[in-house]
């Protein structure tokens, strides 16, 4: 005998009940079960869903009238409590490869922190060489391109470095114009050279 043949086996025991509730839960049980079966996709889940959702409500019986507002609050319960039961599922997700291998549906997790060797060597080596192409730029240009980089207007950027707008939006252009060229090795499309 499933938990919800036993809530409803135990709604005729009630003396409070007069076969209102038993008629209540019997005509909204097969909805709300389809409903919870939905949101969980498991039938056996969304009755143990729906059979505490139930107790809950059938223990506020003095407080709530259940013919009335009860399939409201039912609905609410139900998806409260899924709500509750996939963040819950979700966070205990086991890292370990056997335990998602016995799972069904659980897929591996992958280590954000873990990064391709070949990707790291490749971003390591571009970093290098920004740096060193940045150092062989003049002070005034690493100067406007840096605070163009940081989102200064070229009126800005002429009044931190002391010239005109126009003298410091060649700065900014020349500058940018020498690392594109210096490192256009890195910055070339793989997929380019294999054609």
């Amino acid at each position: 005998m499933g938990r919800l043949e036993v809530t409803l086996a135990g709604l005729s025991d009630r003396p409070s009940s007069n076969g209102t509730h038993e008629a209540w839960v019997l005509a909204t049980l097969p909805r709300a079960l389809a409903y919870a079966q939905s949101l969980l996709r498991d039938r056996a889940l969304a009755e143990d869903v729906i059979h505490d959702c139930y107790v809950r409500l059938l223990a506020k019986t003095e407080t709530y009238d259940l013919p009335r507002d009860g399939t409201k609050l039912l609905y609410k319960a139900i998806t409260n409590a899924c709500i509750d039961k996939n963040y819950r599922d979700r966070r205990m997700i086991s890292l370990e490869a056997q335990a998602l291998d016995d799972s069904p549906g659980a897929l591996p997790l992958p280590d954000s922190r873990a990064c391709d060797p070949l990707e790291e060597a490749a971003q390591h080596e571009l970093q290098e060489a920004v740096a060193v192409e940045l150092d062989r730029l003049t002070p005034a240009q690493r100067g406007a391109l840096e605070l163009k980089s940081l989102g200064y207007s070229l009126d800005e950027i002429a009044e931190a470095l002391r010239t005109s707008p126009s003298n410091a939006g060649v700065l900014v252009h020349r500058a940018r114009r020498m690392l594109a060229e210096r490192l256009a090795r890195f910055l070339e499309d793989p997929a380019d050279e294999s054609s």
